[in-house]
């Protein structure tokens, strides 16, 4: 895989500052429309190709960079099956989501990123399901025990109990809160399990539950589907594990789609996962002003090397 580590940073660095610009608004669509902007703009001035495998969702009415849109200095090129094999001009799979946490953004609210994740070109997982249910849990586990979706959310308790040494009463579960996980937090309750509710930004949910020194062992519950290509990406890099299944939604009622799907369906082969804080989470602090001056932190993961790098940058005017 090429490397252009630091142009993408710059890619989310931009769309974080653009959104930050909307931070406390209220206004969703400027806010969405800002960040949009200023990413595509810099992934157009990037040497490759890529294409949006996963873009901003259709039933959030978002403003742009949708499945197919061809960005990156050489997005006019040209390509065949044989040049995908030889790697000339060989397009890349984008998955993105100029801002995760668009509510959050404009309420002041905790954990908005700007995120993206890239791999090779039909590597990346596509539906037209918008929602799966989700889990997450990182090496430590992963290296005891497999958890799997199907299983009841007690058997993969005590799977985690065994796993880590932890009583049931210090387990931390993430899970978003919404009416329809209302079944699923009382019987954590029930078990005396910790849960972490939150509001929106289930890719930092799932990225936390992979990284040492966090809290989170496990995220649970159903989310957006074109989210989970890009948490795929981030704990593949991490080396934790990460299971779908997609949902079906009529009115209150879910119905699961297919097959569980693991990491390498979500994401096959090499892959990179970079995000910028817009506002403060447990993950990435948010764009600050200094003198007239964006500062940002972000995150840039690669699976082949498993390197992590923490990037704090101070932006001119």
């Amino acid at each position: 895989m090429i490397d252009i580590s630091l142009d993408l940073i710059r890619v989310t660095e931009a769309a974080a500052i653009a959104a930050s610009q909307w931070v406390g608004s209220g206004n969703k669509l400027e806010a969405d429309k800002a960040a949009t902007e200023a990413l595509r703009n810099r992934l157009n001035k990037i040497d490759f190709h890529g294409i949006i495998a996963i873009g901003e969702g259709e039933k959030d009415e978002s403003y742009g960079l949708f499945e197919g849109e061809r960005v990156g200095k050489d997005r006019h090129c040209e390509f065949t099956p044989s040049t995908v094999r030889s790697g000339s001009f060989a397009p890349y799979d984008i998955s993105l989501d100029p801002i995760e946490g668009t509510t959050p953004t404009v309420t002041s609210g905790p954990e908005a990123i700007s995120t993206l994740a890239m791999s090779h070109f039909g590597t990346m997982y596509k539906t037209k399901h918008f929602y799966a249910d989700k889990i997450a849990y990182g090496p430590s586990i992963k290296s005891h025990v497999n958890l799997s979706i199907d299983n009841t959310i007690e058997e993969n308790i005590k799977l985690i109990s065994k796993a880590t040494g932890k009583n049931y009463n210090n387990i931390v579960v993430c899970v978003l809160n919404r009416p329809r996980h209302n079944e699923l937090i009382s019987r954590l309750r029930d078990m005396n399990v910790r849960i972490k509710l939150i509001q929106d930004c289930d890719i930092t949910g799932a990225v936390a539950s992979c990284l040492p020194n966090n809290d989170i062992d496990m995220l649970c519950g159903i989310g957006g589907s074109p989210e989970a290509v890009i948490s795929a990406a981030a704990i593949k890099c991490l080396g934790g594990d990460f299971q779908i299944k997609a949902y079906d939604r009529d009115g209150d009622v879910w119905t699961p789609q297919g097959e569980i799907l693991g990491i390498e369906d979500l994401v096959s082969g090499p892959c990179v996962f970079v995000a910028t804080g817009i506002t403060d989470g447990s993950m990435l602090k948010g764009v600050k002003w200094s003198s007239g001056s964006p500062v940002t932190n972000s995150v840039f993961m690669r699976s082949e090397s498993g390197t992590v790098r923490w990037i704090k940058a101070n932006h001119g005017n």
